[in-house]
């Protein structure tokens, strides 16, 4: 994967991707199902990287052929179907479009994601259900969504019995946080492990979106004061801690956003 900055939360500079254990099964995971010609579902709680994921593991895997789709909650099937046609270059025109899509689809391996899975209606899974039931190369399909996407598929047992693989992105676990975040940003690069693990406790709880809201209020903070991004210091991450949404933290005092300096040696 290549780890530039492209797509990240908040498009933050001098963000890396980084390999973490979840991101290396799901592009092992996605490899296969375009392998397979499959459907695959990604799902899990926001902020976890799944989307980021989905799309630089693509771009690698399969630059050429991935149609990227994202609907708003309950969109129209129609709305669906002229939105995919117009990604495979089709002519404008109802009649007979889901048979041309159909046609179209089987003259190169193309890949389907639709992110939010999880606010697409029955109609139109059923149809992407009927996209991928064809017998001579059919697309690869990859859902993507949140934490109740598994739960949305599995009440239509039609479709769920045709994904062959259901990984789910669960948040860092303490030792990943240690491990990624100084690669994740030069923000991270000098930083503690205690600060690391103190803060994700406090303000992340290995929520990637939430690294990159704290990343970012940091850097904003480094570069206003002209100081290099690895300066990092307790009382700049206490200053950046302001800027959250105080029920968003878990701070053992409301004014201590970080223990004292010797609390941590």
């Amino acid at each position: 994967m290549n780890p530039t900055s492209v797509g990240h939360y908040l498009d933050l500079p001098n963000a890396n991707l980084v390999p973490t254990r979840t991101v290396l099964r799901t592009q092992k995971q996605l490899q296969s199902a375009i392998n397979r010609q499959a459907m695959l579902c990604i799902h899990g709680g926001v902020g976890l990287g799944k989307t980021l994921t989905v799309r630089t593991s693509l771009r690698d895997l399969a630059p050429d052929t991935t149609l990227f789709f994202q609907f708003h909650r309950h969109c129209p099937l129609g709305e669906i179907q002229k939105a995919v046609a117009a990604a495979l270059g089709l002519p404008d025109g109802a009649r007979g479009l889901t048979t041309r899509i159909r046609e179209a689809l089987t003259e190169r391996p193309y890949v389907l994601v639709f992110d939010e899975t999880q606010g697409l209606t029955t109609d139109a899974l059923e149809w992407v259900r009927s996209l991928w039931d064809t017998e001579h190369n059919r697309p690869t399909v990859i859902f993507v969504g949140a934490e109740e996407t598994r739960r949305h598929l599995r009440r239509r047992p039609a479709l769920a019995s045709r994904v062959t693989q259901w990984p789910r992105f669960k948040p860092l676990h303490p030792t990943e946080v240690v491990e990624h975040m100084p690669k994740y940003h030069p923000v991270w690069s000098k930083a503690s492990e205690e600060d690391l693990l103190w803060l994700d406790d406090a303000a992340c709880r290995g929520n990637f979106r939430d690294w990159a809201k704290l990343t970012g209020a940091i850097q904003e903070l480094l570069i206003e004061r002209n100081q290099p991004l690895d300066n990092f210091t307790r009382d700049i991450a206490r200053e950046a801690l302001d800027s959250f949404d105080p029920s968003d933290l878990h701070l053992p005092h409301e004014d201590d956003p970080l223990p004292p300096e010797d609390d941590l040696q």
